[in-house]
């Protein structure tokens, strides 16, 4: 036979053997893995196709600008040129088919007739190919030193890869590096046989000039050889994909069309099934109690999860040494559903499988065997996105980790007890305290002015302006209710005309909802919904100010899936613009350092950071300086998700290790806006001064408007407010009824 005959016979025969065998594994994976995703539940509000129009431009910008990447900077950019070298070197695989059919003297079609001040079309991709792999091996050598210092064998818990799969990261890595071998050997082999298109492509040229001189035949057999084990590389670099924790580089473009094209990142609102009790029979089921009534949205989620560890390096649980680790959560939830898949997809029948289809999906009790997640991981969770907001491909932690507790709460009746208290005081006095409506205006004795109270039913007069929602920590909290007092009288100094619902005001439902507990968070919110329109509060000329971030949240972002189309805004946010106005002046001088503290859910589920601080920094005087984790990547309090009313006994108490990072910078006030955040903090500090690491008064804990009221000309006392921390001795002040 032929030597070139045989040549070409190996290569073709070899080539289409490993593109068949590859093919046929590949498409059987595929299938199973479409077959998986249609076996979850449908969430006609993430339709693909319906939304295709308004999510495909965002998507595109999402996956080709790797937009969420950069918030790590170098490994940002190193998964970036590894993408784009993932992108551009596709077109070397039409090469490689080319040459395996045709022959090494294979070009891409029209790329040498283009051409342009003398540089041809193949001249430019030939440079991108060349460039893009060698940013594409620095990017690896950047992975493989981040993994190396990273090492969880050296930091134990403290890494963020602890859990991962690290062994199939050093595989991928190893790969790749194949890859860009053998592409570079192959195109130097055109290079030394006087077939290569373009001599732009500069390291592939310097292959060439290492192989010229090598024997004809020879050289012929090194590319028809080195083609083949390229291209089985390849096969087996796919095959691997679709079987690791790599397979987001396939599913990710599906994950991003399912987003709720109004939502931009999978924070503020939780997803929404309206409950109808009269509907409900025997087969309903609330929330998720199998991994197969997750949606399928939530499916590509688990798929989607590339193990970098990101959510779980920013997680207050998982940092305060308690075992809930978002990433861990979702492999767990995604290891068990690959387990179940043949099962749900009906390949194999329930006899088969007893021990994967009889596993609990969340323990009752903590260390409890037979299920997929524990319960102390589960009700660990404050909720504070902060999970979500560090994650490169915006997996839903948060929704699915409540879509968990309303399966607990509601089919189950599981729940940590001391939270049963809290949803008893709900649904019996509509606060999670206890203390009852007919409380709701304690907060307004001493004021020197009068409260306007609306009526449910009876519009609000045109002059009003805002409805003022107190909320229950504001209405009840001895300690919060002097935070209410404070804002009121600023909005009345500014003469902002404002009303409150007094007694007609229920709580949110908020710590229902994040609990598990739907069902009393929609009668809540059903409630407050009417509550407010009929007194007119959606009237586009009004807008409703709150000062509780929890309740600014559900007003904003929740409210509207039950006909609750209101404005909203905090109350820094109205502050802040009143202070911008000139309408509120601080003009005393206040001789302190403050370091404010971002609300989990003013800051990262709504993104307010500006307002606050702009509120602090009117006081003049005032030496702002800012911890370490702030803003976006602020830290939690460890009240949110329900936690207010929980014990914390795992591991440091996370109120304790955000106030040691605010008393690293010795401020003499630490600011905040929210209810919970204050109690957080105030708890802390009087704890390291019952340790005696800080004496008495030594730092205060103050909302953003009693920083400003001290800034204020006139002392707080000469202006009716009763100086925080004093007891109020004035009777209570008059109010009004709205008519």
């Amino acid at each position: 036979m032929d030597a070139h005959l045989a040549l070409d016979l190996f290569r073709i025969v070899a080539g289409t053997a490993v593109i068949g065998v590859v093919g046929w594994f590949a498409v059987r994976r595929v299938r199973a893995l479409v077959a998986l995703v249609r076996a979850a539940r449908p969430n006609p509000e993430r339709d693909m196709r319906a939304n295709l129009g308004r999510l495909l431009g965002r998507s595109l910008a999402n996956i080709l600008g790797g937009r969420r990447l950069f918030r790590w900077t170098v490994p940002g950019i190193a998964h970036f040129w590894v993408m784009w070298a993932f992108f551009v070197l596709q077109t070397t695989l039409i090469e490689a088919a080319g040459e395996l059919y045709v022959g090494p003297e294979f070009t891409l079609p029209l790329l040498g007739a283009i051409s342009v001040g003398g540089v041809t079309a193949y001249d430019v991709l030939g440079f991108l190919q060349d460039v893009f792999a060698l940013l594409s091996l620095t990017g690896i050598l950047i992975f493989a030193a981040i993994r190396t210092v990273q090492a969880p064998q050296r930091l134990g818990r403290d890494s963020r890869f602890a859990g991962s799969n690290l062994t199939q990261g050093w595989w991928v890595l190893g790969a790749e590096v194949l890859v860009v071998w053998t592409l570079w050997v192959a195109h130097g082999v055109r290079f030394a046989e006087g077939h290569a298109p373009t001599e732009a492509a500069f390291v592939s040229r310097w292959f060439g000039e290492r192989l010229v001189g090598i024997e004809p035949l020879l050289l012929e057999w090194i590319g028809a050889v080195n083609l083949v084990v390229h291209l089985a590389i390849v096969g087996a670099f796919l095959l691997f994909t679709l079987h690791s924790k790599h397979l987001h580089i396939l599913t990710i473009p599906f994950q991003e069309l399912s987003r709720d094209p109004d939502r931009e990142r999978a924070l503020g609102k939780l997803s929404t099934e309206l409950i109808d009790l009269e509907a409900m029979d025997e087969d309903t089921v609330l929330g998720v109690g199998k991994v197969e009534h997750l949606t399928y949205d939530r499916f590509l989620d688990l798929m989607t999860c590339t193990e970098c560890g990101r959510c779980q390096s920013q997680c207050p649980a998982w940092t305060t040494g308690k075992p809930l680790s978002p990433k861990m959560l979702i492999m767990d939830l995604r290891d068990h559903m690959f387990a179940k898949g043949p099962y749900l997809d009906g390949h194999r029948g329930p006899e088969d499988g007893v021990d994967i289809l009889g596993m609990m999906l969340v323990g009752d009790t903590p260390g409890q065997d037979g299920a997929v997640i524990d319960a102390d991981v589960l009700w660990s969770c404050t909720t504070c996105g902060a999970c979500v907001e560090e994650c490169p491909v915006d997996i839903q932690h948060v929704d699915t980790i409540v879509d968990l507790r309303r399966y607990k709460a509601m089919m189950e009746s599981s729940f940590p007890p001391e939270a049963g208290g809290m949803l008893r005081n709900l649904e019996n006095s509509g606060d999670p305290w206890g203390v009852g409506q007919a409380k709701r205006l304690e907060w307004a004795q001493g004021l020197d002015f009068e409260v306007t109270v609306a009526q449910p039913g009876v519009p609000l007069a045109d002059e009003v302006e805002y409805v003022f929602w107190v909320g229950c920590a504001g209405a009840v909290d001895d300690r919060s209710k002097r935070i209410t007092r404070t804002t009121a009288q600023l909005l009345h100094d500014a003469g902002v005309r404002f009303a409150v619902l007094g007694t007609a005001e229920t709580c949110t439902g908020d710590p229902a909802r994040r609990l598990g507990m739907e069902y009393l968070f929609q009668a809540l919110a059903k409630q407050n919904v009417e509550t407010l329109n009929s007194v007119g509060a959606g009237d586009p000329r009004r807008k409703i100010v709150a000062w509780c971030p929890h309740c600014f949240n559900t007003i904003r972002n929740e409210y509207p899936d039950f006909d609750g189309h209101f404005t909203v805004l905090h109350h820094s946010e109205v502050l802040a613009q009143l202070v911008a106005d000139g309408r509120l002046e601080a003009t005393q001088p206040l001789d302190a350092t403050v370091t404010y503290h971002d609300p989990c859910y003013l800051g990262r589920h709504n993104e307010v950071y500006s307002a606050p601080r702009a509120v602090v920094d009117a006081v003049p005087g005032v030496r702002p300086t800012e911890m370490h984790r702030c803003r976006s990547n602020g830290f939690c309090c460890g009240a949110g998700g329900a936690r207010m009313w929980m014990e914390e006994s795992i591991g440091k108490r996370v109120n304790m290790e955000r106030i040691d990072e605010a008393l690293a910078l010795e401020p003499d006030l630490i600011s905040t806006a929210c209810p919970f955040c204050t109690t957080m903090l105030s708890d802390a500090v009087a704890q390291k001064v019952q340790q005696g690491e800080l004496r008495d008064g030594q730092v205060e804990v103050l909302d953003v408007s009693e920083v400003l009221q001290r800034g204020r000309m006139l002392p707080v006392a000469t202006q009716g407010v009763v100086p925080v921390g004093a007891t109020p001795g004035a009777p209570a002040a008059p109010t009004t009824d709205a008519h």
